[in-house]
């Protein structure tokens, strides 16, 4: 298994891949789960040894013909296991079913093989059996010693069917009393708890479980009943536990047991299917959610997170889950992965430290701490990591393939040649093993060793050329020219001839021989154009020619492709002075300086015009390599990662000066002014962000041919299976290369499209044409639009138009006293007894209070009244006699 996908290595297990050693320490008390979901990992209690392992057995069926009752074979095993866990501080193993799928007989030597087995401390088994209408449980608790087993605790209870889980609960409570377990009232409540409020769920619920487990067929073969009553059915029965799970959670759907166990069916008859997988996992969180202190729910809805790749929800789960059970050391690995795939290494290598601390050959987890100490390039405990893993794994070659890589990284040498032969023994036709085994020998300084396994790999597939470009780059680097010769003239037929040619060119080039590498260095110019390396050599050689006007031809389309490059810049100064424009060489050297500060070559050249001085072209070529060892390919990552990173600052800030050129035409998030109102062009405004803009496209442009060019040499590379040679981070960043390449490539159409199709159209329409905008860079002022403040046009303010009068009426003919009448907390007059009044005032919606004497003001209760007055309306006191 490759080590670079150690962090998600497929489904989850929903139980520990590894038992924990024997505990004989007394019970842990678990601790409750943290309720604050962003608990960091520092408050993950460290590892600590767990409480007494528990396993069960089918229980005996007693009943003559008792199919009615075969349910009780699982389930009450069962619910012994999740209490016994959940209420008495103990672990059951054999998770997630916790009941077996074979008969145990009660016996002293079969329940201690049993224990042995299962890696348990205790032991239940049980029977029942009916009496008239009341079921009778029987508990008993042993206690494995050796190859012995003793029963501790026995209980015997009867009780009503509907009383089942009272019945059940009492007879656990005595049984693990006796075998030494505290068990007060309280806890003897709780093992009281009813599962459903209906015992027909928990009946289909148990039945379901016998059958998926096996139970049932195999306590049926024994006693008669159950799967077949008496047939020779054998195993779990899939399909009918389907429908009785189902069937349950029908019956009751908060029955989070029995969405526990459904889940964990679908999951095992999933065979890859994402609907089973996802059905599977909403049965899991939705166990979670109804019991969050269901130890076994959280955790099938921690794993199930996991395998999901759901990290952010995975690492929460996972840290209730350690933190209630400090010593599950399976959930503290998922914990540490989750750390990892989050960013958090350092917490993920604590808590993977402590697993592998307690159990050496978890070699999952020492797979993560291989990435973790691989992306902190610390090569030396990589290495610790890496052989410790090869170790326990010995037929994995690609572990031994990152211990080589590991080992190169650390130059020793003889140990990677070690590992990298031994993988040969096995894969002896893989020609990037070869390579890299060349590679090796090649730095160890046995050049001779390292041709002989680059031929070898050049044997295996002759259309690749990289062993061929790997013998000649050696042997030009050990500077044995002629056979370097004759190694790149017989890759000149291949697919990368350009290289090849350049390489010859390169050579005669260093061998003085002008003219020879003049005509190489023009065939591989013309076959590679976009090669910046390739072109700057093959001016240099038409300059060491004394050829000025062919150099400049070849300067003229180099500097339009390259204007930024400070060396062609430096070979237009010596073709100028070798024409005779020593004033324009000057010039040229200048910029040159400019471009590449402190450029040796351009500053010896202006010293040399200066003294007046001929001069020559001081340059030595460089050898492009098509392919590279494992080193040029880690440089090429590290050069897309810088090369993306450049993108993204120019990319923003290309769409700054878009979103300010839309701005000022009153569209987009950052317009300045109102839409539609700009009519003809804001020439001073647009005209320097639409070259910023510009430039910036270009710039993008230029990065992207960069980008492309590396990315191809990594994707080749990665293609012939050259990226082993790199440690598995690196590996990762390969990955995302291929990703992050393909969003690039969408990227520069999407900015061109912008640029053409988005904010052209809008500069035309106010008659922004290109031209005006570059004359209006040139000469600002000439375009610059004086504008002048202007006041504001305010309108005049006009006095309110008075309201309207209105006369109402007031009837008080059958009161004995005189009213007040206020309007809007303002007296406006009175009403004698016996009288109807008229009174004037504004009309409109009104507050109305009327007052008789006796000390009553107005807002006391029955005082006040909202009217709207107008003319001729009228109210009536009526008081009481």
């Amino acid at each position: 298994m490759c080590v670079a996908s150690a962090g998600a290595q497929g489904p989850a297990p929903t139980q520990a891949t590894a038992p924990a050693p024997d505990i004989d320490e007394p019970p842990v008390a678990a601790k409750a789960a943290p309720s604050d979901a962003k608990l960091s990992a520092s408050a993950v209690p460290d590892y600590t040894a767990g409480p007494i392992k528990i396993a069960v057995t089918p229980f005996e069926n007693h009943v003559p013909n008792g199919k009615s009752l075969e349910w009780v074979v699982a389930e009450a095993p069962f619910e012994i296991a999740e209490k016994a866990e959940n209420i008495l501080d103990l672990e059951a193993v054999n998770a997630p079913l916790y009941v077996p799928g074979e008969r145990v007989p009660a016996e002293s030597d079969t329940v201690a093989d049993f224990a042995k087995k299962m890696g348990a401390k205790l032991v239940i088994t049980g029977w029942y059996d009916r009496l008239g209408e009341q079921l009778r449980l029987v508990v008993l608790v042993w206690q494995a010693d050796g190859a012995n087993a003793k029963v501790v605790g026995e209980a015997q209870r009867i009780g009503a069917v509907g009383s089942y889980h009272k019945t059940l609960g009492d007879a656990m409570a005595e049984a693990f009393g006796e075998a030494g377990i505290p068990v007060d009232n309280a806890r003897t409540e709780r093992l009281s708890r009813t599962l459903s409020n209906d015992i027909y769920p928990v009946f289909m619920m148990g039945r379901g479980l016998g059958n998926f487990s096996g139970a049932l067929a195999a306590m049926s073969s024994v006693f008669g009943t159950g799967a077949g009553s008496g047939s020779a059915a054998t195993g779990p029965d899939l399909k009918a536990a389907e429908h009785d799970l189902e069937r349950a959670v029908f019956l009751d759907p908060k029955l989070f047991e029995a969405q526990r166990l459904l889940g964990e069916l679908y999951m095992q008859t999933a065979a890859g299917d994402p609907k089973l997988i996802n059905k599977a996992t909403g049965k899991f969180n939705y166990a979670a959610d109804l019991a969050p202190d269901d130890a076994p729910s959280l955790r099938a809805a921690a794993f199930a997170m996991a395998r999901a790749q759901k990290w952010e929800v995975a690492l929460d789960l996972f840290r209730k889950l350690v933190t209630r059970r400090p010593w599950d050391l399976e959930a503290r690995y998922q914990l540490g992965a989750a750390l990892w795939q989050t960013g958090n290494a350092k917490a993920a290598e604590r808590q993977l430290e402590q697993v592998t601390a307690k159990q050496p050959d978890h070699l999952p987890a020492r797979r993560v701490l291989v990435l973790i100490h691989s992306a902190h390039n610390d090569t030396p405990r990589l290495i610790r990591e890496l052989e410790a893993i090869a170790q326990r794994a010995p037929d994995d070659l690609d572990v031994k393939a990152d211990l080589a890589t590991a080992y190169g990284a650390m130059k020793q040498w003889p140990k990677m040649i070690g590992a990298l032969e031994e993988i040969e023994k096995q894969r002896p036709n893989d020609l990037a093993l070869l390579v890299r085994l060349g590679d090796a020998y090649r730095k160890h300084g046995t050049l001779d060793k390292a041709l002989a396994a680059y031929q070898r790999a050049g044997h295996i597939d002759r259309d690749v050329s990289l062993p061929g470009f790997a013998a000649a780059q050696a042997l030009f680097d050990a500077n044995r020219l002629p056979e370097a010769i004759k190694a790149y003239q017989l890759l000149q037929n291949g697919s990368d001839r350009a290289a090849a040619e350049h390489a010859l060119g390169t050579i005669a080039y260093l061998q003085g021989r002008a003219d020879e590498a003049a005509w190489y260095m023009r065939q591989s110019a013309r076959s590679a154009p976009r090669n910046l390396t390739m072109r700057r050599a093959v001016i240099a050689a038409e300059l060491l020619r004394k050829d000025a006007p062919a150099a400049r031809v070849q300067l003229d389309y180099a500097l339009a492709t390259w204007p930024h490059d400070g060396f062609l810049h430096y070979f237009s100064g010596v073709a100028y002075h070798l024409a005779g424009d020593d004033t324009q060489a000057r010039t040229e050297l200048t910029t040159a300086l400019a471009e590449t500060p402190g450029l040796p070559a351009a500053t010896a050249a202006l010293a040399a015009l200066g003294a007046r001085s001929p001069l020559a072209v001081d340059y030595k070529p460089e050898l492009v390599r098509p392919w590279g060892d494992g080193d040029a390919l880690q440089a090429a990552i590290e050069s897309y990662a810088a090369t993306s990173t450049a993108m993204a600052r120019v990319r923003a800030d290309y769409q700054n000066q878009v979103l300010a050129l839309l701005g000022a035409l009153g569209q987009g998030p950052k317009t300045t002014v109102k839409a539609g109102s700009v009519k003809t062009c804001p020439v001073t405004q647009v005209a320097k962000p639409w070259e910023t803009a510009q430039k910036s496209l270009q710039k993008y442009a230029q990065l992207g041919a960069e980008l492309e060019t590396t990315y191809r040499f990594i994707a080749r590379h990665d293609e012939v299976g050259m990226t082993a040679s790199l440690l598995p981070n690196a590996r990762t960043q390969v990955a995302g290369a291929k990703k992050s390449y393909r969003t690039a490539l969408a990227d520069m159409g999407e900015l061109r499209s912008e640029w053409t199709r988005g904010l052209t159209p809008e500069l035309r329409v106010v008659g922004c044409s290109d031209k005006l905008l570059q004359a209006a860079l040139k000469d600002p002022m000439r375009y610059r639009v004086v504008q002048e403040d202007k006041p504001e046009i305010t309108g005049a303010h006009q006095a309110p138009r008075p309201k309207p009068r209105v006369t109402f009426f007031v009837d008080n003919t059958r009161c004995a006293d005189t009213v007040d009448v206020w309007i809007d907390g303002e007296h406006i007059g009175q009403v004698a007894p016996g009288r109807r009044s008229a009174l004037v005032t504004d009309g409109g919606a009104r507050t109305l209070c009327l007052l008789l004497p006796g000390g009553a003001q107005c807002g006391d209760r029955g005082t006040m009244r909202q009217a709207y007055l107008h003319d001729g309306w009228s109210t009536t006191l009526y008081c009481p006699k």
